[in-house]
């Protein structure tokens, strides 16, 4: 498992609509959003790439200027099935 923490800016005017659509996205987690169109999230997913392709969904998406990456971490399983 991959997460990621990412911020999303938006032009202030475009919160709601911006986070509308994030609200839709499969694990994509909004944290905080400030006045200014600054929108906090993070990101799970199964590998990098899953986290990379939302990434550029991200600054793909209508109404967002930037998605940065600022965390990531990563867990994989052992052959016990726990997390290393």
């Amino acid at each position: 498992m991959h997460i990621a923490g990412v911020l999303v800016q938006t032009r202030p005017e475009h919160i709601p609509q911006v986070q509308t659509r994030l609200d839709d996205i499969a694990g994509l987690e909004v944290h905080a959003v400030s006045p200014d169109g600054r929108i906090v999230v993070t990101v799970e997913g199964d590998g990098r790439k899953a986290v990379a392709d939302a990434l550029f969904s991200l600054n793909a998406m209508q109404g967002v200027l930037s998605a940065c990456l600022v965390y990531e971490h990563s867990e994989t399983e052992s052959i016990t099935g726990g997390v290393t």
